[in-house]
């Protein structure tokens, strides 16, 4: 942690040195990733420039996109969306793109409860129709993903370039004119040192695993902000052949109380189910039911972890409490063979049982039984921090960690 903390130091004194100390201009954000990630840089700018059918506003909640408005008919099998009439594109060429775009995403996890899609079409010039096969709640949170644009466009403009760095500017038509946004997608360290300095007014896309990393500079309670999301943020059992005593043994040892406590996020609360329940036995009780299942035979896990000082310190707490009821558990990089994979995803609400089975081997979403009890093992509720300098205003924590650029203001 020293070396990090000169590392940080040195990266803050060498930005501060390049500060401009302007009072306008763009408001500058990094967002956290690697800066050779090409999808992440696409997906950044994607869902700052343009928007689906729906979209999310700065609390998280759907407000329209290209569709104007929309209903829910027939208990939740039949969605009708009038399209906006500025948005410039045919009813027939949106549920095209919109076809295309599940097409792509059909074997993404994360997209696993859009599987109930059976059709897409554009029933007159002006509206779209999507048929379910089944209700599937918290459909539209999905749709708002980037990932479903229409190409319909948010009030910033989209950059010619495809780099790291970008700046998005104001469409002159926009009703209400957004601040331009110089957007950068950069590793968390040089993102916090950038903060540090004064060089950027807003980190977004912090996690549990690198949160150590914006401790290190001491930000004032105000600057390091939490949304305390739904979402899945536990392990997800990704060997098919791990037996079902060796999985509810590893359930049952592992302290949440003490991995929140280490997580060190205000008011992240631990969970025993999928739902969220906190509701658990004594520890003690716990490990001796883990014990008993174990009948006294070893056990060896390999545990896909993410990188950074968060998810190392989440290991070894979960090693430990594992080791004392007779299981060792190995790290290994999440592309690696492994029999369990931290998941750290945030998520509609209603969708967690399909997505914690789409990310579990052997578990199909489409089998209704098996969304009941999906092999996973859940520690808490996902985190997402952020760095927010004072000047920003209507900045909003919200459930599903949901900051468009086009709605943030600056005073400064």
């Amino acid at each position: 942690m020293r070396e990090l903390s000169s590392i940080l130091l040195a990266a803050a004194l060498l930005l501060a040195g390049c500060h401009s100390g302007r009072n306008g201009g763009p408001i500058e954000v990094s967002v956290i990733g690697e800066r050779a990630n090409a999808p992440a840089v696409a997906a950044a700018i994607d869902g700052a420039t343009q928007s689906g059918l729906v979209r999310l506003d700065r609390e998280g909640q759907i407000i329209p996109g290209a569709a104007a408005r929309w209903a829910i008919l027939d208990d939740g099998l039949d969605y009708i969306f009038r399209i906006d009439d500025g948005a410039g594109l045919p009813a027939a060429t949106i549920a095209r793109r919109l076809r295309e775009a599940l097409r792509r995403h059909r074997h993404d996890p994360d997209f696993a409860a859009l599987a109930a899609v059976e059709s897409i079409e554009a029933v007159t010039a002006t509206v779209v129709e999507m048929r379910l096969s089944a209700p599937q709640p918290d459909v539209l949170p999905l749709l708002a993903r980037p990932e479903f644009s229409a190409d319909f466009p948010t009030p910033l403009r989209r950059p010619q370039t495809k780099a790291a760095s970008a700046l998005l500017e104001a469409v002159p038509s926009a009703d209400e004119a957004p601040y331009p946004v110089m957007l950068r997608t950069e590793r968390v360290g040089r993102a916090v040192a950038r903060f540090h300095a004064g060089e950027a007014l807003l980190v977004l896309g912090g996690t549990f695993a690198d949160l150590p990393v914006a401790h290190v500079i001491q930000p004032p309670r105000k600057a390091l902000r939490f949304d305390l999301a739904t979402g899945l943020f536990g392990f997800a059992i990704v060997n098919q052949q791990l037996s079902s005593p060796l999985r509810n043994a590893l359930s049952l040892a592992v302290d949440r109380d003490r991995i929140v406590a280490a997580v060190g996020a205000p008011g992240q609360a631990k969970a025993t189910t999928i739902a969220g329940s906190t509701l658990e036995s004594p520890l003690p009780q716990r490990r001796a039911a883990a014990r008993a299942l174990l009948a006294g035979q070893p056990a060896l896990v390999r545990v896909a972890m993410p990188r950074g000082p968060g998810a190392r310190l989440l290991f070894a707490l979960a090693a430990q409490d594992w080791r004392d009821v007779g299981i060792e558990a190995q790290m290994v990089p999440l592309d690696a063979p492994a029999d369990l994979a931290l998941i750290d995803r945030v998520a509609p609400a209603g969708t967690l049982a399909t997505l914690a089975c789409a990310l579990s081997t052997g578990c199909d979403p489409r089998d209704r039984l098996a969304l009941i009890n999906p092999p996973f093992i859940p520690l808490a509720a996902p985190v997402r921090w952020s760095l927010v300098a004072p000047s920003l205003d209507l900045f909003t924590e919200n459930a599903l960690a949901a900051h468009p650029l086009d709605q943030l203001r600056s005073h400064r």
